[in-house]
């Protein structure tokens, strides 16, 4: 059992600087959807203007794993997309 836990740790697990702990990648692509969903409002006066201004930076787009992790799904998904031929679909009859 220690072995099937230690090989899948080293395929899918990631060691975070940002949230400090050993993360599946898919607990990653979660928080870096949920932080990128998040933004920060923020207001500033001077010279009797409001200016407002709007955060969204993320911690984990600098992830190296993950930025691999998200491409290779990228890929994935356009490898099995539909390649817009509609001779494949037809059905034929005997």
């Amino acid at each position: 059992m220690n072995t099937d836990q230690k090989s899948w740790l080293d395929e899918y697990a990631v060691t975070c600087r940002v949230f400090k702990g050993r993360w599946s990648i898919r607990h990653c692509l979660r928080m870096y959807n949920e932080i990128k969903d998040l933004k920060i409002q923020m207001s500033s006066r001077a010279k009797g203007k409001v200016t407002r201004h709007e955060s969204a930076y993320n911690p984990c787009e600098r992830c190296k794993v993950l930025t691999n992790y998200i491409s290779s799904l990228h890929e994935q998904e356009s490898h099995y997309a539909p390649t817009g031929d509609s001779s494949s679909y037809e059905v034929w009859a005997v």
